[in-house]
């Protein structure tokens, strides 16, 4: 008797990506997990796990909840805990190491979330680390409080032009016409040093600096107590994060003509 295998590709569907850009995966019409792209690579959660695996594309990675046959439509999936998923400090994603550019670019992205009346922020509450610059991210719009997904790569702007791509926040805000003005209400001008009791954050190029390598030192010995306080104040909320994040910018790689 011959025994006919149905294709993987004919065998699961993807449904539509979430806030927190995952895609849930069907199998034979039943949850089985769900998947995600991060750094130009895919990763697979199998229905009623914490550990995901690592796939070169979409397909792989769908077929391999194909393959792992945790197809459990009783089962709600494994939340890791909250350490695992908040990494050393909330403010960076636990899947960035954090290296001197990581630390850069996330204060920096930080700051000009901030300017735009965001908070890095899931429905939860949560605080949602910076997680690169084409991934996705949850933030909540200050505006009206919806919680949607963003890329900084979009929010940054291009070529010298910081204006967000699309100029327009998200579906349902607040009348285009008015979100200039109240986002200039909430944000208010930002001071140009901490004003910070419990904890001190660096305005200036030289703070920052010193807080960098000392980081980075703490980064190399693994020793992570040491390095917990010094991200804090890096990346750590603070009034004066525009002028954090402008004498963060000098250390970045100049740019070649």
């Amino acid at each position: 008797m011959t025994t006919t295998t149905t294709p993987t590709a004919k065998r699961y569907e993807l449904g539509a990506r979430n806030a927190s850009g995952r895609y849930p995966v069907t199998v034979d019409g039943r949850p089985a997990g769900d998947i995600h792209r991060f750094h130009g690579e895919w990763y697979a959660r199998p229905h009623g796990h914490a550990e995901e695996s690592r796939h070169d594309d979409k397909d792989a990675a769908a077929s391999h909840l194909v393959d792992s046959g945790a197809v459990d439509p009783a089962a709600a999936p494994a939340k890791a805990p909250a350490v695992a998923a908040q990494g050393i400090v909330p403010w960076l994603s636990p899947r960035l190491k954090p290296t001197r550019r990581n630390i850069l670019s996330a204060g920096i992205a930080l700051a000009r979330v901030a300017e735009l009346a965001w908070l890095p922020e899931d429905e939860d509450g949560n605080t949602t680390g910076y997680p690169g610059s084409d991934n996705p991210w949850e933030l909540t719009c200050r505006l009206d409080g919806k919680v949607v997904v963003r890329w900084w790569s979009h929010l940054r702007g291009r070529n010298g032009d910081n204006t967000p791509r699309p100029v327009y926040r998200h579906e349902g805000c607040i009348d285009f016409g008015d979100q200039a003005g109240k986002v200039a209400a909430l944000v208010g001008e930002p001071p140009t040093s901490c004003p910070c009791r419990e904890i001190t954050h660096p305005t200036t190029a030289e703070d920052v600096e010193k807080l960098l390598e000392r980081a980075e030192r703490a980064r190399k010995a693994d020793d992570v107590e040491t390095l917990r306080p010094l991200l804090t104040q890096l990346l750590g909320p603070c009034p004066a994060s525009s002028a954090r994040a402008e004498s963060m910018k000098t250390f970045l790689p100049k740019p070649k003509n």
